[in-house]
């Protein structure tokens, strides 16, 4: 009895998060809410008189933010437009309802995740745009009020004297500038597939600073998420200097199916992820000759083949390469 009380507590927490965080319409204002701050951002930023005095980094991390936090809003759109159409929700409770099956209730547990980690993502990405903005913002502000003073004592300003942000205050252009939140925008893998046995190049942009990164492959039990357990190790685990790219190797054994690429700081405070899928060395091979074949395979109820003959034997392969193919026939 006390066990079922417990379970039915879990179902009932499970519920309430899926409630809180996969509501369509809770997540298309959060959506909303992102694309109008990338707006913001961006008009600000290119506007000819603030791009002028605003110092090069923040400038170049805005415009790294803004291009990471259009990729994130394409991206969750079209996942939550998804989520929408395949009921995610009824199936997670279907899923928590399934008493029997511990399985079941992890299931359902892991598919709640994604609408959580869409929620934490889109509101994290947004407060990062607003920072920056807001940044600029005061900086922009302190450099007019120094231009008007000097507008106030000359008549004809050279434009080489208009001042700029580092003018009117080095110490607090070197405070906004030095106490950015550093983060970690890791760019999808071409496709978003790597194959078993092949090198892969993992790249990601640095806004902030963050002198090291741990790089590494984690298993996301098949649904997009930030957890699972760490699989393959791109960096060493104390961290490696960030040099914006790292190359790595799934061995051609590695098993097949979606994962996530991992990539943060030693301590893991500051970290960004992509997900990927990894297919085997040969993902189909069809037999084409003889042309009996039938997917990977050949059967006969009745002996085809005469002692002493020669036979040749031809298949086609789909995405993915082999390094070492082997052809066995039983009798």
């Amino acid at each position: 009895h006390q066990t079922m009380k417990a379970v039915r507590g879990v179902q009932l927490a499970a519920k309430g998060v899926g409630d809180a965080f996969t509501g369509g319409r809770d997540l298309h204002q959060l959506l909303h809410g992102l694309l109008s701050t990338i707006v913001a951002v961006e008009a600000y930023y290119n506007h000819p008189c603030f791009a002028r005095v605003l110092p090069e980094d923040l400038k170049t991390w805005a415009k790294s933010l803004c291009g990471e936090a259009r990729e994130a809003h394409e991206r969750l759109s079209l996942r939550v437009d998804r989520m929408e159409k395949e009921g995610v929700r009824g199936a997670a409770e279907s899923s928590l309802h399934a008493l029997s099956s511990a399985a079941g209730a992890i299931t359902g547990i892991a598919i709640l995740d994604v609408g959580r980690h869409i929620a934490d993502e889109l509101i994290q990405i947004t407060a990062a745009l607003n920072d920056i903005l807001a940044r600029a913002t005061r900086l922009v502000t302190l450099t007019n009020a120094t231009m008007m003073e000097r507008l106030a004592s000359r008549l004809d300003i050279p434009a080489a004297s208009l001042p700029v942000a580092a003018e009117a205050s080095p110490e607090l252009t070197k405070f906004e500038v030095d106490t950015v939140h550093p983060r970690l925008w890791v760019h999808p893998v071409e496709d978003g597939l790597v194959v078993a046995g092949d090198k892969f190049v993992v790249s990601w942009e640095t806004i902030g600073a963050v002198p090291l990164i741990n790089a590494r492959l984690k298993n996301c039990m098949g649904v997009e998420t930030s957890r699972g357990k760490t699989v393959l190790r791109l960096t060493r685990e104390q961290g490696e200097p960030n040099r914006g790219h790292v190359t790595g190797l799934a061995p051609i054994d590695f098993t097949p199916g979606k994962y996530t690429l991992a990539v943060s700081d030693p301590l893991n405070n500051i970290r960004g992820l992509a997900f990927v899928n990894v297919l085997r060395p040969i993902s189909v091979a069809d037999i084409i000759e003889p042309p009996t074949g039938l997917g990977r395979s050949l059967a006969w109820r009745t002996p085809t083949w005469a002692r002493g003959t020669t036979h040749s034997l031809r298949w086609r392969m789909h995405r993915g390469k082999a390094v070492v193919l082997s052809v066995s026939i039983a009798v």
